[in-house]
């Protein structure tokens, strides 16, 4: 059985596909499901930084992952020249 952040991470690359990079960490503490979830994609090109996280947002909730599996998540949502950036400095 995979773990909710394996989930969250399959979905991702599905949705956002093609992908560079996904990755998702579960960070909980005790408290449930706290996720650091980093997307590379190139879906991403010349969308706000807002609406990226809108996207991410609307993808876990149509695919189930409520408040009930996931309580907290950090959305880094980059374009692949992003990301390359990032990975460069």
């Amino acid at each position: 059985m995979s773990s909710v952040a394996d989930s969250v991470r399959e979905e991702c690359e599905k949705s956002f596909a093609p992908t560079e990079f996904v990755e998702c960490i579960d960070q909980s503490d005790g408290c449930g499901a706290k996720l650091l979830l980093t997307i590379v994609s190139d879906t991403f090109d010349k969308v706000p930084l807002i609406k990226r996280h809108r996207m991410v947002q609307k993808t876990l909730k149509e695919a189930g992952f409520g408040m009930d599996q996931v309580h907290a998540v950090t959305i880094q949502a980059w374009t692949v020249a992003q990301y390359k950036k990032k990975q460069a400095a």
